[in-house]
This record gives C-alpha cells, sequence and structure tokens, in this order.
C-alpha cells in the first residue's frame, strides 16, 4: 500500500447543479484529504463554473459535452484517474451527503486488497436504511437490497465491522486503481441502471471480495435522477437492462423468461392500477420498446424517438 495513497472521488452532474455542490461542499469541508472530480455530462448548467469559482484550487473539472449516462459518465473519471495517477477511486452520486470520516474508512478497506467497498447509505433524514448489502434473486436473478434481518446475519461476530456481499450500490463505491484495472470499467451499454450490479458479478467472478462498511455512512436523495422525462424513461431502460444484464450473467432462455413474466411485463399493469390507465399505457409503451431495443441489441443512450417521446409526455 502506497505510504501515502492519493484518493480521487468523481461525482458525476447531469442537470442536478444544486445537489452537485451540496455532495461536493460535504466532501471539501468533511474529507478534505481525498481529491475531488466533478463531471458534468453535457448538461451545462453552470455547475462546472460554481464549483472553479467556489473551490478554485481543491476541486477538479470535466466536461463530457453530452450525456454518455451514468456508466460512461463515471467511465470518463475514472479514465481521469489513471491518468493522473490516483491510487484508490470512489465513484459517488451527486444527490448524497458524505459524512466526515466515511472517505477514509472506505479508503482503507479498499487498500486491504483486492477489494470494492460501499457505506452504508441512508435516505436523507439519516434514519432509514437504503443500501446495506444486495443479493442475487434465486428466481430472475436479478439485483436487490437485502432487508434489514439479512444484513444483521451478514454481520456475524462483529456487528461493526466491514462484511461480505453479493453486491454493490453504485451510489458509492470505493476500489483500489488495481482492483478497477482488474475488474474493469462499467459496461456502457447500460447507460443507466444495472450497470452497477453488473460489475459487482463481474468483479465477483474475477476474485474481488465486495464489502459494506457499516461505519461509513452517505446520505441520499435516491432517485432524484428518475424525474421528469426519465420517470419515463426509467421503465425503458429497466426493461432493456434487465434483459441485457440476464443475458449477460448467464441467466439462460428460462430464467429470462421467467423476468419477463415475473417483472417486465405486468409492470405496466401495477402502474395502471396506481396511476391511471393513461400513465399505464405511456410506460407500457416504454416497456415494450425497451424489450425491442434489446431484441435488436441496441444499447447505450435510449433512441432519440424514444426521447422525444417521453419529453412530450413529460409537458402534458
Amino acid at each position: 500500500m502506497p505510504e501515502h495513497p492519493r484518493s480521487l472521488v468523481v461525482v458525476l452532474n447531469y442537470r442536478g447543479r444544486a445537489d452537485t455542490l451540496e455532495c461536493v461542499a460535504s466532501l471539501v469541508e468533511g474529507s478534505p484529504a481525498h481529491t475531488v472530480l466533478v463531471v458534468d455530462n453535457g448538461s451545462h448548467d453552470g455547475v462546472l463554473d460554481a464549483v472553479r469559482d467556489r473551490w478554485p484550487a481543491t476541486v477538479a473539472t470535466l466536461q463530457n459535452g453530452t450525456n454518455l449516462g451514468f456508466a460512461g459518465g463515471m467511465n470518463s473519471g475514472l479514465r481521469w484517474a489513471r491518468e493522473h495517477g490516483y491510487d484508490v477511486v470512489t465513484v459517488l452520486n451527486n444527490d448524497t451527503v458524505v459524512r466526515p470520516g466515511t472517505l477514509d474508512l472506505l479508503v482503507a478497506r479498499a487498500l486491504a486488497g483486492q477489494v470494492a467497498v460501499s457505506p452504508a447509505v441512508r435516505y436523507r433524514d439519516g434514519v432509514r436504511v437504503w443500501f446495506a448489502g444486495g443479493g442475487l434473486d434465486p428466481e430472475d436473478g436479478l439485483p436487490h437490497h437485502l432487508s434489514d434481518d439479512a444484513v444483521a446475519r451478514l454481520h456475524g461476530t462483529d456487528p461493526d465491522g466491514p462484511y461480505a456481499t453479493d453486491l454493490l450500490a453504485g451510489c458509492c463505491v470505493t476500489a483500489s486503481a488495481a482492483t478497477w484495472a482488474t475488474v474493469g470499467d462499467f459496461d456502457e451499454r447500460f447507460f443507466l441502471n444495472f450497470e452497477d450490479s453488473e460489475w459487482s458479478v463481474r468483479a465477483r467472478r474475477l476474485g474481488t471480495r465486495l464489502e459494506v462498511e457499516p461505519r461509513a455512512t452517505v446520505l441520499h436523495s435516491v432517485s432524484a435522477s428518475f424525474v421528469g422525462a426519465y420517470s419515463y424513461l426509467g421503465a425503458f431502460y429497466y426493461a432493456r437492462n434487465s434483459l441485457l444484464y440476464t443475458r449477460l450473467v448467464g441467466g439462460g432462455r428460462t430464467r429470462t423468461l421467467r423476468l419477463l413474466r415475473r417483472r417486465v411485463l405486468p409492470s405496466p399493469v401495477r402502474i395502471a392500477r396506481a396511476e391511471g390507465w393513461r400513465e399505464g399505457a405511456r410506460k407500457g409503451a416504454m416497456v415494450v420498446a425497451g424489450i425491442a431495443a434489446h431484441s435488436t441489441r441496441r444499447y447505450g443512450r435510449a433512441p432519440r424517438w424514444v426521447e422525444a417521446r417521453a419529453g412530450r409526455w413529460t409537458r402534458g
């Protein structure tokens, strides 16, 4: 382990200026030993100028110029970290607040070996737990957050120490540069949604231990990205990416059919019951578009016509 490891935190912004500035403030004020890189995914909302004005000597910035999604945006930050020789890198959602000491704990674990680690992620009220470990559904293989009881069983004899988990949350993942190089970057075919779960499965297959460090805490707004047009695009990405994820992790035909029957196809019906037939029909159209995109192997950012339709529905 380097005597004085260089730690970088990559914060990705896409039309979330206020969230990003609050997140960076929590890092600069509470974790000054760690460098922060703010990556803008082409939103051009003035966030990088605001960062440079407020923290001219302490926070780095990178403009991607276009929306590359979570996977592509974070990958550009990971490439920047490699080019600048950082020893450990954390990818962090911009709609988070990081408590003091959290990054010190995460970096220490990440540098202990071939380990990737997430903190305990809580809702912004600081009380309710959003993520403390992830698992795979035995029926269809999809990822899910573990219940409190399941997490308690993982703790073992040390209720406060780090513990192993099957999946990490892309909201916050810390790993050494060597571990990132071994596992590889996020798969940009996903663009948004499921990329962290696929990365976790790939990491474990390559011998990386995945852990949760419960003493490290991040507060998360949760689903701040899925508003406006993304309330519809989320249905597209969920349908397409869940099918891609299942194919990549080796689900097979039986598991894929089970996924469609249990998760993908019933979702518009559930939405119609909860939000009305019009919303059910609109999100059902997005689900069909997502299935069609997967069947034709069209991955990455959603097609323009899908984005345009989602935008029109958002406006009325």
